[in-house]
This record gives structure tokens, sequence and C-alpha cells, in this order.
């Protein structure tokens, strides 16, 4: 199904719980967020249902998200369920890592396709200041065990932020290449936590200028379930490997958006990157047809930018994040 700018939309990204095992300076507060009850989170077969909605309108590209996805029981299930939906051709998650030693092989044989990682230090004590109390070793057997169980291509998403990681791009390059996985490098998103941090991300094109320091760059296609990235061969010696860009801000990707999501409570956001959002009616009793309206009915509305677009066009200047 196309939006009212003629762009496609075949992608979902499906939070299954709003909780997390990590409190990460730019996501989360330090305390956590109000737990949302599990009656009030959409049930497995209500998430199946709005998958086949979804599917009978174009969308073949399912991610589910967090929060943390595997800090919600039976997760493989939901997994195994979704994949057998006729039409979802790219089934992946987005997680943290730290429980992905115990369920990768399970996710694997219930039809996940690959995953993303978010990982912003290979230095375990950094990586536990800004998780706020996370344990290195569990992501890195994570990225081992996802990698064994051939959830291909491995993608590491990294934030990098002025003071705080900066000085581990090239070891985070490193790690990427010695694991044979997909490193990206991501520009921090002025929403949630981040909005109110004052602090200063590095900008990508600096990233870029520290990778060039060590490492030859050579401008490449994107590996399977390519986005909005721009990837790149790194090569240093006999060592290589790829890595991304991606720059939702500076650079960004509105006018190819192919994507919606929706919340853990069964709540539809056009915009991953907007505040807009329209309840679904879901219930036992709702039927996949009627979903499929409903999720018409938001496609439609789909906006053509993100809000600091629009602020961008406003005030002439894109304003700073934590300024």
């Amino acid at each position: 199904m196309q939006d009212s700018f003629g762009r496609e939309i075949n992608y979902l990204r499906l939070s299954v719980t709003d909780r997390c095992n990590f409190r990460c300076q730019y996501c989360m507060p330090e305390e956590g967020i109000e737990k949302v009850a599990h009656d009030d989170i959409l049930t497995y077969e209500e998430i199946l249902k709005l998958i086949k909605a979804a599917a009978n309108l174009g969308i073949d590209k399912v991610r589910l998200t967090g929060g943390e996805p595997l800090t919600r029981k039976g997760l493989p299930d939901l997994v195994e369920m979704i994949s057998e939906v006729e039409g979802v051709d790219d089934l992946s998650m987005t997680t943290n890592g730290s429980r992905l030693a115990e369920f990768a092989d399970d996710l694997a044989e219930a039809g996940l396709d690959r995953v993303n990682i978010s990982l912003d230090s290979v230095d375990p004590v950094l990586f536990e200041e800004i998780t706020r109390g996370g344990d290195l070793d569990s992501v890195l057997s994570g990225v081992e065990a996802a990698r064994a169980a051939d959830l291909h291509p491995v993608k590491l998403n990294s934030v990098i932020i002025r003071g705080v990681n900066d000085s581990e791009v090239n070891s985070l390059v490193e790690y990427a290449v010695s694991q044979d996985v997909v490193l990206r490098f991501i520009e921090l998103m002025p929403m949630g936590e981040a909005a109110d941090l004052a602090v200063d991300p590095t900008p990508l094109d600096e990233v870029k200028h520290e990778v060039e320091s060590e490492w030859k760059l050579e401008k490449v296609s994107g590996p399977r379930g390519n986005g909005p990235a721009e990837y790149y061969r790194v090569k240093r010696g006999s060592e290589a490997g790829r890595i991304g860009f991606i720059f939702p801000i500076s650079h960004n990707f509105c006018d190819n958006c192919n994507r919606i999501r929706v919340t853990s409570r069964g709540n539809v956001r056009p915009c991953l990157a907007r505040d807009e959002q329209y309840e679904l009616d879901i219930e036992e009793s709702t039927t996949v047809e009627a979903l499929q309206d409903q999720l018409k009915g938001v496609i439609v509305e789909k906006p053509h930018g993100h809000r600091w677009e629009e602020e961008k066009a406003t005030s002439g200047e894109m304003s700073e994040i934590g300024g």
C-alpha cells in the first residue's frame, strides 16, 4: 500500500514490550520507566492478527523491538507464529544482545532471519557506565551465538557521543571486522530520554574521518535488509569488513521512508520520530479485515517528514541536541 505521498509502505516495526534490562543513558531514565501492566500490552494472538492484516496490505518486512524484546516470555513462540504468515519475507529483531546467547538457536529455528545488536563500546567499564550496569561479556556472547545460529547478517548499531564513547570508534570497527559482522554508526535522535540530555553527539562525518585515519574505505552496496544506511568496505592490511552510517537528522531519508511502528500497547505511529499515534481497536473479537481498514487509515495519514525537518525549515537551522 502507498501513503498519500506515493511511498510504498512495506516495513513494520513492532514493539513487543516496553521493558528493558539495561538503562542506557540516552534511551531510558536511570530509575527506568513505569511498567505497563501485562494485560495492557498486545497478546501474541492479537499481534498475529495485526501481522496478517499488515501482510495483506503489502507489508513484507517485520522487525521485533522493545524495550528489550527478549525480556518478554516465550518470544520464540511469537517468532514462529509470525514466520508462518504468508507475505512476510523478512523477520528480524533489534536487541541489546544480553540474552541472545540463551535464545539465538531457538529464535533461528523458529524462523527469525537476522538480528541487530546495540553496542556502543567494547570497553567493559565504559559499557557498564553507558548502560548503567550492563555486562559486556553477555552481549559479546550474544554476538557469537547469533553468528553461530546463522542469524545473518548480524548488524551492530553504535551511537557515538562526544566525551562519552568517541574514543571507541576504531575499537568498534576492529571488533566488528574480527567477528565478521556489520557495524553501523547511527546519529543520536533527539527523542525520548535523549531529547532532555545535555549531550553532544559526534557528527557522523567526524566518525567517518576517524575511521579513515586507520582504514581504507570503499563505498559498497548494503547487505540483506539494507535500509537507509550508506555502506563501506573497510580494509587495513589483511583485515577487511563492512561498516555503515545512518543519518536520520543531517541527511534524512524521509522521501523514501517505507515504515510504520506499532507500540506494545497497540498504538500505531506512522512516523517513528514523531509523537502522533493512533490507537488500534484490537481485541479478541476484532477481525483481520477490520484491522486492515484501521491500518489503511493510518498509512494514509503518514506525514512526509519527521518534526526535526519541519523545525529546520521553520527556524532555518537545526537545533543542537540538549541545547
